[in-house]
């Protein structure tokens, strides 16, 4: 709060008093306050000069007078609240235990105004939070394998040196992993999407390339699921996959959903799907690794071979698995483990 009372003469003696108060730190922390306190400072000081130039007028005429004036009361309760989280108080975090990581000098993708680039993100910015225009932190999700460690904090899922790290660590005794996900910013039916990263291992470890539809009221895996890469501990092939109730629920193994790949281990891979009404096709480095086909089944109501007819939203993630888990236990002793992203584009097919 800046607040600022003057009293004026009384009884040919005239007491200017300025109080002004002000709370530095706040005002540190949220910048955009700064314009309206300059512009506040500014007036207080044009009245200021103008009392005194009238006090003078009247004492030089020796005329007695008595003069209050209570000027300016300027709240900034909502701009300067404790309780208020800032960029900077959110990049300050972020900011600590991060991983060092750098850009793929060996990637070509640059930034295009392609009409047909519907997303894109290479992550060269200044600020440590992903562009929030884009991403969210994926919630924290208890009792889902994936979802138990999720951290609320941009601690475990930042940018460094233009690239994305989504990372598990161990912090004073408690789990935690990083994960973003453009949930409620961008989804898309239809489309070629593909993301340059590598990872880190670490026993329990869960590096994730995948996609969710924004309408889950169907339940999983009726919902259907989009796997573009999945890593689990030290295994040394990627996993992607597509998960429905034909072939999860009803056990069918024809058309083939799953499928295993090597990659180049410590290094940038380009993980892709090419999703059509047809077919979803995945691709490693731009090589076809797997076709999953629409059957167009009679049944299709009752069977959901093919529930990728809707939008999809992207999700980035280093998940931590545990005791009963596709990763199994953790080894501290490992972590952290993380994923470094260089870049994820979507493009029209």
């Amino acid at each position: 709060m800046l607040l600022m009372w003057c009293i004026l003469y009384c009884k040919r003696k005239v007491i200017f008093k300025v109080l002004i108060i002000t709370n530095v730190e706040k005002m540190m922390r949220n910048s955009k306050i700064f314009p309206l306190i300059f512009a506040s400072l500014k007036f207080i000081n044009q009245t200021i000069i103008q009392i005194k130039l009238n006090y003078q007028n009247l004492f030089m005429k020796r005329h007695s007078f008595f003069l209050l004036i209570m000027l300016l009361t300027a709240a900034f309760n909502t701009a300067c609240s404790e309780d208020t989280v800032t960029t900077e108080t959110i990049e300050a975090a972020a900011a600590t235990n991060t991983v060092t990581a750098s850009k793929d000098t060996t990637s070509n993708n640059t930034k295009t105004n392609d009409e047909n680039v519907i997303f894109q993100d290479d992550f060269n910015q200044t600020s440590s939070i992903p562009d929030q225009t884009k991403w969210v932190l994926c919630p924290t999700l208890p009792g889902v394998a994936w979802g138990n460690y999720l951290s609320k904090s941009y601690d475990q899922a930042y940018v460094s040196n233009g690239v994305l790290v989504v990372k598990g660590e161990k912090v004073n005794g408690t789990y935690k992993a990083g994960g973003i996900q453009t949930y409620g910013k961008f989804s898309f039916t239809y489309g070629k999407i593909e993301v340059r990263a590598r990872f880190k291992t670490a026993q329990g470890g869960w590096p994730a390339i995948w996609l969710m539809p924004d309408d889950m009221s169907a339940g999983w895996p009726s919902c259907g699921e989009i796997d573009i890469m999945e890593q689990v501990s030290y295994e040394t092939d990627v996993h992607q996959t597509v998960h429905t109730h034909y072939a999860n629920d009803l056990g069918k193994i024809d058309p083939i959903r799953s499928v295993t790949k090597p990659f180049n281990t410590g290094q940038f891979n380009t993980y892709g799907v090419n999703w059509t009404p047809e077919m979803v096709q995945f691709t490693i480095n731009g090589q076809v690794t797997l076709s999953y086909p629409n059957m167009h089944l009679s049944d299709e109501a009752s069977m959901k071979q093919w529930p990728f007819n809707k939008n999809f939203y992207v999700i980035l993630n280093f998940a931590l698995g545990g005791a009963g888990t596709w990763p199994g236990t953790i080894t501290d002793s490992d972590l952290p483990g993380y994923m470094e992203v260089d870049w994820v584009k979507v493009t029209r097919n």
